[in-house]
């Protein structure tokens, strides 16, 4: 039985395609961590058939050492060295000369910048071809990039210049086009357009375009963007959350909205509650964040400031330009602005 002794490396560490080299050839080859056998510079043949191998060369699986192997004893080879012909890694299946070479693509080294960005294309289009395989929809496969730890279901449609990393998962039915997705999940018939999330969960139907979204939940139906940005926010059913909204450390009830140009931040926006253009909760004094509380089925109009702490309660209207100080009762009309006066010259 063919064994394994590895080399350490200074490339081993390195992150290719969501794994350390190192434990790209681990995995490949069916060895675990703590039973790899690390060896230093290897010199002496060993005794039984062993192959030695760099933490340089994240291609490499165990079909292609098996194959290697299948073909040296064909041949009567005693020794292989893998990648050239002066590399430490080897094959041994006996003491003999050393005079054979195997240089093929499973046995690209990582040594620079150049080697490191071949073997991330080969690597990258292994990914991708394992998951047209599948079923997934890759059109254009040449321009995205999807981590080995991806999850990524059959009847997805990864669209180009998508960038998938990390722990992400985009079910069946999503499709993502041009975006950034890291540790995040798409559910079931969810679009991302041009977007970047980050350890975020879009819900099943929802849509998110030319928006970035960290550490957030966007619930079944909702929409976001283009250009929203969504910072530890939960957004429920069927919100709508339009251009240059910011919603921060707050929550939006089923059905709320916020079509555009407003700042949401440390606040609980009830159901189907209305935030007009230009509407801003101040949550921030200098010193310390505070909260604030909109019920459900508000009307909060245009240019309206929410001055934390402060509480709205069900039903509210909100004149527009309104700066709001104090707590306004449910089911009331408020106005706070200077009435107009026009004089004629």
């Amino acid at each position: 039985m063919l064994r394994f002794k590895f080399l350490t490396s200074e490339y081993e560490g390195a992150l290719i395609l969501g794994r350390t080299v190192k434990k790209h050839m681990l995995e490949a080859l069916g060895v675990r961590e703590e039973d790899a056998v690390v060896v230093g510079q290897y010199e002496e043949e060993p005794e039984e058939e062993t192959a030695v191998l760099s933490f340089d060369m994240p291609l490499v699986t165990l079909a292609d050492i098996e194959g290697i192997v299948s073909r040296m004893r064909a041949k009567g080879i005693k020794t292989l060295n893998l990648g050239s012909e002066d590399s430490p890694s080897k094959i041994v299946l006996g003491r003999g000369e050393r005079g054979y070479f195997a240089n093929s693509e499973a046995f690209l080294k990582i040594s620079d910048t150049k080697s490191y960005s071949m073997v991330y294309n080969h690597l990258r289009r292994r990914i991708v071809d394992s998951l047209l395989a599948r079923g997934v929809d890759i059109p254009f496969a040449d321009s995205v990039a999807i981590d080995v730890t991806a999850d990524i279901q059959a009847g997805a449609k990864i669209l180009p210049f998508s960038r998938i990393e990390g722990c992400a998962r985009i079910c069946a039915g999503a499709t993502v086009y041009a975006s950034h997705i890291a540790d995040s999940v798409v559910a079931c018939n969810a679009e991302v357009y041009a977007s970047h999330l980050k350890d975020s969960f879009v819900g099943e139907g929802a849509s998110v375009n030319m928006s970035h979204v960290e550490s957030s939940k966007i619930g079944d139906g909702a929409t976001v963007g283009p250009f929203a940005r969504l910072r530890s926010a939960e957004i429920l059913s069927k919100c709508r959350i339009g251009d240059f909204v910011e919603v921060k450390a707050s929550t939006l009830g089923e059905g709320a909205k916020a079509a555009h140009l407003a700042y949401i931040g440390d606040a609980d926006v009830g159901a189907r509650t209305n935030i007009g253009c230009g509407t801003v909760f101040c949550n921030y004094d200098g010193k310390q964040k505070h909260h604030t509380d909109v019920g459900e089925d508000c009307f909060i109009g245009a240019n309206v400031n929410l001055v934390a702490p402060i509480r709205v309660g069900d039903g509210a209207f909100i004149a527009a330009g309104t700066t709001l100080t104090r707590d306004v009762p449910p089911s009331s009309f408020t106005v706070g602005r200077a009435r107009q006066t026009t004089k004629i010259r």
